[in-house]
């Protein structure tokens, strides 16, 4: 694997590359197997390099609470290697992939490069406006426009989660979701199909917009 493919190593000479391979482990997963555990302290920069994960909390039922999804390529919880702070909830596969794991106290170094750490600092900000946009639509929007709007910017994470994690995200009862969902069915936006929810009419959702 050519490290040089991966965002953050995308200008580091190639003697660079090769000492940062020489600390890097690359491990094939398979679907659901753990990548970290909530409040385990971490010792490797994370990097989704193939499939999809999940980072989730569980509550005292034992249910998973899907806080975010990561694809390809994309660092996880990066701020807790930076903070040396536990991780703040557990990542799982979400399908069978590839993670690539750095030794972070030997990749420090390489965070001196501007290049680095401007691409780490791009991944943050980008989590950032994640949670901005979370707290937005939980403060702001009225719960329809709310789940218009998850639908639409989100439709893939839509039609994978299940219901009341869709409701655990957006800060509401999941009965309030399914009586909106409901609404949005009957409205031909999206139908069931195969026991999932699917968008039918991606674009017809825009009108429910209120902002």
């Amino acid at each position: 694997m050519d490290l040089k493919n991966i965002f953050i190593f995308r200008n580091l000479s190639d003697d660079e590359i090769k000492k940062i391979s020489s600390f890097t482990i690359i491990k094939k997963l398979k679907k659901d197997e753990i990548i970290f555990y909530e409040k385990e302290t971490p010792s490797y920069l994370h990097i989704i390099y193939k499939g999809t994960a999940r980072v989730y909390k569980v509550d005292p039922k034992g249910n998973e609470l899907i806080i975010h999804k990561f694809k390809p390529v994309s660092l996880i919880a990066e701020r807790a290697n930076i903070e040396n702070i536990p991780y703040p909830a557990n990542c799982a596969m979400d399908t069978d992939g590839i993670v690539i794991k750095i030794e972070f106290e030997k990749f420090k170094e390489f965070m001196k490069k501007g290049d680095i750490c401007f691409n780490i600092m791009s991944s943050l900000l980008k989590k950032m406006d994640y949670l901005d946009n979370m707290i937005h639509n939980n403060l702001i929007l009225d719960t329809k426009t709310k789940i218009a709007k998850f639908i639409y910017e989100n439709s893939e994470l839509f039609e994978d989660l299940k219901q009341h994690n869709i409701a655990s995200l957006l800060n509401i009862k999941p009965e309030t979701l399914s009586r909106k969902l409901k609404e949005f069915k009957n409205l031909g936006i999206i139908e069931n199909k195969d026991s999932k929810l699917i968008i039918k009419d991606k674009e017809k959702i825009k009108k429910y917009f209120s902002w």
